[in-house]
């Protein structure tokens, strides 16, 4: 069971950390009009919009993600609990990594289209993006 409290604490830091990425902006004739103040305070309102407008969808596509990573990953380690003699382990340990897995790769997808909105709303605003950190 160690290994799945390993597993978890790594995909909670890769979720955090994947989300504390900001856009970088080309100078161009908009970011130099503008100046670094009023950039940042559009970059801010973009990310906040995103946030607002992709709320409700995220939480729900996490949850089902890790519930349906829960299930794959329980039924791998049933399988292979019955090779160890340990069903009850392998089923608990599966169950774990796959729910893990799954909260994992279910953030992924709304994260990048995240970024694919702020992308956007900064385009409209003039501004090009090169790239997040």
């Amino acid at each position: 069971m160690k290994t799945s409290k390993i597993t978890l604490l790594l995909a909670v830091l890769f979720l955090f950390t994947s989300c504390a990425s900001r856009p970088k902006l080309y100078p161009n004739n908009t970011l130099k009009t503008k100046g670094k103040v009023a950039s940042e305070a559009d970059i801010d309102q973009c990310i906040k919009d995103a946030e607002t407008y992709l709320d409700s969808s995220e939480g729900k596509k996490i949850a089902k993600s890790a519930g349906f990573g829960a299930m794959v990953g329980g039924a791998m380690g049933a399988v292979a609990g019955a090779f160890t003699g340990d069903i009850g382990g392998g089923l608990a340990q599966g169950a774990a990594i796959g729910g893990a897995g799954g909260a994992v790769s279910g953030s992924l997808s709304p994260d990048e289209i995240k970024r694919r909105y702020v992308n956007q709303c900064l385009a409209d605003k003039g501004y090009h993006v090169i790239g997040w950190d």
